[in-house]
């Protein structure tokens, strides 16, 4: 029952886990990220017929990425606060927890593009483009169980 409770453990902290102890999934962490980003926005300018594609693109993707791995790490660091916070109660809501924490991050997420990436453009375009981006690239991979990684 012990070894039960650290497997759920180690699957609580999957995000701070993979990034220290794992340096070598940087390199497919960062591009991956930037990909995923890259590939919203330019859906996203197509989805809602923004003109000068290339313009918005480089102006924004970037900071985009940015604030979207910011709110990655940030979440991450609200998944280990509630486990110094919680300890082992957390093993027994560890699903409640990471959803939590996912939650936290995809709303870091539309407040950073809201109020720093799209700040300059139009109130309901800044809104859409903040949601979208908050939804589609949320780190749902917190959900990843670090025992398909062995």
């Amino acid at each position: 029952m012990n070894n039960k409770k650290q497997l759920r453990l180690y699957n609580v902290l999957f995000p701070a886990w993979m990034f220290t102890l794992i340096p070598p999934m940087w390199l497919v962490i960062i591009p991956g990220n930037f990909v995923i980003d890259s590939i919203v926005l330019l859906i996203s300018l197509w989805a809602l017929k923004i003109a000068d594609k290339g313009n918005w693109y480089k102006k924004h993707i970037f900071k985009i990425f940015a604030f979207g791995f910011l709110a990655d790490i940030l979440g991450s660091a609200f998944l280990l606060l509630l486990l110094a916070v919680f300890g082992d109660v957390i093993v027994d809501f560890e699903l409640l927890f990471t959803l939590l924490a996912t939650v936290v991050s995809a709303l870091l997420i539309f407040v950073f593009n809201y109020f720093f990436t799209f700040k300059k453009s139009e109130a309901s375009l800044r809104f859409r483009l903040s949601l979208i981006f908050a939804i589609a690239t949320a780190p749902y991979t917190f959900m990843i169980p670090t025992a398909w990684l062995y």
